[in-house]
C-alpha cells in the first residue's frame, strides 16, 4: 500500500531521497578514487622524468652551483617545481624543452636572489664529472665548468643547452631569444671561452 501525504506519493519521496544520496555520496567517492589515482599516476611521471632527465638536471645545476651544497639545493628545488608542475603539464613543449626551462628558471632566479654569488666554481668540492681515471680529460671538463660559472645566466643556460647537444630551435624556445639569436650567442661563447682558455682574454 502506498502512503501520500497531500497527493504525494511517500515511499516514491524516500526513494527519490535515497538515490540522491547515494549518487552524491558515488560522485564524492569518484572524485576521491580519482584525486588518489591522479596522484599515483603523478608520481610514476615524476619518477620516470628524474630517471631520465636526473643528469641533465644535475649538470645544470653544476653549472650553476657555487659548492656542493649549493648544488643539492638546487637539484631539491628543480625537482619541487617539476613535481609542482606536472599537474599542470599538457604537452604544449616537448618534455624536455619544459625539464630544461623549469631547471633553467629554477637555477637563475635562485642565483639572482643571492646578494653575493662567487664568480668560480670550486669545482674541488663539486661531483667528479668523469671517470677518475682519465685525469687529463676531467681537468679538461673542471676547467670548461669553471669558466662557465663566470658567465652570464642566459649564457650559462645556452651553452649547457648546446653541449648537451640540444638543436638551436629548442634553446630558442627554452630561452625566449630567437634561433638567429642563440646562434649568434653560441658563437661568442665560444669565442669567450676559447679566449680564456687560451690565457689571452681576461
Amino acid at each position: 500500500m502506498t502512503l501520500y501525504y497531500n497527493d504525494i506519493p511517500l515511499l516514491t519521496t524516500l526513494n527519490h531521497s535515497e538515490s540522491r544520496s547515494r549518487r552524491i555520496f558515488r560522485q564524492l567517492l569518484a572524485a576521491f578514487v580519482g584525486s588518489f589515482g591522479e596522484k599515483r599516476e603523478r608520481e610514476q611521471r615524476f619518477r620516470e622524468v628524474m630517471e631520465e632527465y636526473g643528469s641533465v638536471i644535475s649538470g645544470i645545476c653544476f653549472s650553476y652551483a657555487s659548492d656542493t651544497d649549493d648544488l643539492k639545493d638546487l637539484r631539491q628545488d628543480i625537482m619541487i617545481n617539476i613535481w609542482k608542475g606536472l599537474k599542470s603539464y599538457r604537452g604544449d613543449s616537448s618534455l624536455s624543452t619544459w625539464i630544461y626551462r623549469v631547471a633553467l628558471n629554477t637555477c637563475v632566479s635562485t642565483v639572482r636572489k643571492r646578494s653575493r654569488y662567487p664568480s668560480t666554481l670550486p669545482l674541488e668540492t663539486a661531483p667528479d664529472p668523469t671517470d677518475e681515471s682519465d685525469a687529463d680529460k676531467r681537468d679538461r671538463i673542471e676547467t670548461l665548468h669553471r669558466l662557465i660559472a663566470t658567465l652570464s645566466p642566459l649564457d650559462k643556460a645556452i651553452v649547457t643547452m648546446w653541449l648537451d647537444e640540444r638543436k638551436y630551435e629548442e634553446i630558442a624556445e627554452v630561452t625566449g631569444i630567437s634561433r638567429n639569436n642563440v646562434a649568434v650567442r653560441i658563437n661568442r661563447i665560444k669565442l669567450k671561452l676559447a679566449e680564456k682558455i687560451t690565457g689571452s682574454g681576461n
